[in-house]
């Protein structure tokens, strides 16, 4: 059997628009929020525009997506709040806000357009913040190298399953072959969305570090990697 403990032989993980997921690099660090302002050099939080000079700041390394959109870090999100804070930030740093500024201030404003936007499409696919708030826990977050979260037999089934489903795509039954397919993935999905809310009181009751969560924790992320093994067989079902 081929390896498959490195980050290479896994199907990219992808959003609901089958695009790949971004790797976000920034800590969230709280301890590492204190800072100074471009401009006039006043001492600032997280503020997005200094309260002393009024200049737009860029997102620090410790901005991560929840902290950028000012939303709690959570798994379970209403996705009202979701679009108005994504709305909110949108408009604190629209173009149309920042006519007349300098070179520098509309070159960090197009940056914290991006970096909301990015934000905003990591966060509105539940399986995207689910990949994302696994790396932010186990402080994972943008390595390139990280061993498969599946057991050995699951491994196999996916790999007899693929077996299976191409002997029925080659003979003409690509629908049967996306139906039995769905029959798998659907269940697994609720099983997924079931664990958010079980994970999120384990986070507020118990702590990062708690046995229980990081147990759910393991269990979400190789369910969350055997959907993306199957999505890749569906799409190429579809795509056959």
């Amino acid at each position: 059997m081929p390896e498959t403990t490195n980050v290479e032989t896994r199907p990219a993980e992808r959003d609901f628009s089958g695009n790949q997921l971004p790797i976000h690099k920034g800590s969230g660090d709280p301890g590492h929020s204190h800072s100074v302002c471009w401009n006039c050099e006043k001492s600032i939080e997280k503020e997005d525009i200094c309260p002393s000079c009024v200049r737009v700041q860029p997102f620090g390394p410790e901005r991560n997506y929840y902290d950028i959109l000012d939303i709690p870090e959570k798994l379970s999100l209403d996705p009202r709040l979701l679009i108005a804070a994504y709305h909110e930030k949108s408009r604190t740093f629209h173009p149309d806000h920042h006519v007349g500024d300098s070179d520098k201030e509309q070159s960090i404003t197009l940056s914290n357009t991006s970096l909301v936007n990015l934000a905003f499409r990591t966060l509105r696919d539940p399986f995207s913040r689910a990949h994302y708030f696994i790396g932010r826990i186990k402080g994972e977050t943008g390595r390139l190298h990280r061993k498969t979260a599946m057991s050995p037999s699951d491994l196999m089934e996916i790999m007899d399953l693929k077996e299976e489903l191409e002997s029925t795509v080659h003979k003409g039954d690509a629908r049967e072959a996306e139906q039995r397919l769905r029959l798998i993935v659907d269940p697994l999905e609720r099983e997924i969305f079931d664990s958010f809310e079980k994970i999120d009181r384990l986070l507020e009751t118990e702590g990062k570090s708690s046995g229980a969560l990081l147990e759910s924790l393991a269990g979400l992320e190789s369910r969350l990697e055997k959907r993306a093994y199957l999505h890749n067989l569906l799409r190429d079902i579809k795509g056959g």
